[in-house]
C-alpha cells in the first residue's frame, strides 16, 4: 500500500458513511473464534477501500488482507477506530499500512474497556433494572424504554465515527514526519495490552500437590511465587510458536481442547 505523500485520495461522503452503516448492522452478528470481528471490520471498510484504491488492484489486495487480521473490541465504540482508519488511508503514504494495523491493535484494548463500562455495564445495569421492574409490575413501558436506550447507544456510533475521522485527519497532518515513531509506539502498546490480558483471559492452574504427613505444598502456589500467571503465559507462548510455524488455528483450538481434557482427567491441570 504505497502512495506518494502528494497523492491524496478523493472519497465521497456517501462511501465514508457506508462504512459506518455496514459496521452498524454487522458488528454484532459477524464474528468467529479465529479472528473475532475482523470479517465485519473488513466488510465495513470495503466500499471505502474500493474507492480509495481504485485502479490500484495490488494496493487494494494488500489493504483487504490488512483488515482481515485479528480485531476485537466493543462494537459500540469501534466506529471511532473506523473513523481514524478512514482518515489515515484517505491520506495514505508508504507507512500507512503498518500504522493502521498498529493503531487498530493498540486501540482495540483500551476502547473495549471504555466501551464495556460506558456503553454496556452502566446503562444496561441502570436502565435494564428499571425496565425489568416495570415489566414485573406489568407495565409495557419497560420494553420501549429498553429499546429506546439500545437505539440511543447505537446512534452514538455516528458522532464517534466523525470524531475518529477528525482525529485521524489531524493525526496525519501533525505527525506525518513522525509516523514511524507512532507506529512503533502503538505496536508496543498493543503488545502490552495483549500480554496483560493473558492471565485474566487464559485460566489454567496446576492441580498437583505434594503431601508429607501434615505438610502440604500446592503446586500452583509454588508457581505463583516464581511468577503469577506462568502456566497461561507458557500456553500462549506455545500457541504463538505454533502459529509462527504455520499451524492452522482450527487445529490449535482442537488441540488445546483435547490437551486440556487429558490433563484435567489425569489431575495435572484444572
Amino acid at each position: 500500500m504505497k502512495m506518494s505523500n502528494t497523492e491524496k485520495m478523493n472519497v465521497d461522503e456517501k462511501t465514508k458513511n457506508s462504512v459506518l452503516w455496514r459496521w452498524f448492522f454487522t458488528s454484532s452478528v459477524s464474528s468467529n473464534y479465529e479472528k473475532m470481528q475482523a470479517l465485519a471490520y473488513c466488510y465495513a471498510v470495503l466500499p471505502f477501500l474500493k474507492k480509495a484504491y481504485k485502479d490500484k488492484p495490488e494496493a487494494l489486495q494488500n489493504a483487504v488482507l490488512n483488515h482481515l487480521q485479528f480485531f476485537n473490541t466493543n462494537p459500540w465504540v469501534a466506529p471511532y477506530i473506523l473513523g481514524i482508519n478512514v482518515a489515515m488511508e484517505e491520506n495514505a503514504d508508504e507507512n500507512t499500512e503498518e500504522a493502521v494495523a498498529s493503531i487498530k491493535t493498540g486501540l482495540m484494548g483500551p476502547v473495549a474497556g471504555l466501551g464495556d463500562s460506558l456503553f454496556v455495564v452502566i446503562p444496561w445495569t441502570i436502565f435494564g433494572a428499571i425496565a425489568a421492574n416495570m415489566a414485573i409490575d406489568g407495565s409495557p413501558v419497560g420494553i420501549f424504554l429498553w429499546i429506546a436506550v439500545s437505539v440511543a447507544l447505537k446512534m452514538l456510533s455516528i458522532p464517534l465515527f466523525k470524531a475518529g475521522y477528525t482525529s485521524g485527519t489531524k493525526l496525519i497532518s501533525t505527525i506525518e514526519k513522525s509516523l514511524k515513531v507512532l507506529t512503533e509506539s502503538t505496536s508496543i502498546l498493543g503488545l502490552m495490552v495483549v500480554g496483560a490480558l493473558i492471565p485474566s483471559v487464559v485460566k489454567s492452574t496446576i492441580a498437583l500437590n505434594f503431601k508429607q504427613g501434615d505438610f502440604t505444598m500446592k503446586g500452583q502456589e509454588i508457581l505463583d511465587q516464581i511468577m503469577p500467571g506462568l502456566v497461561p503465559a507458557l500456553l500462549v507462548g506455545l500457541v504463538y510458536w505454533a502459529l509462527k510455524k504455520n499451524v492452522k488455528p482450527i487445529y490449535l483450538i482442537l488441540g488445546v481442547m483435547v490437551f486440556s481434557i487429558i490433563l484435567a482427567t489425569l489431575g495435572i491441570l484444572k
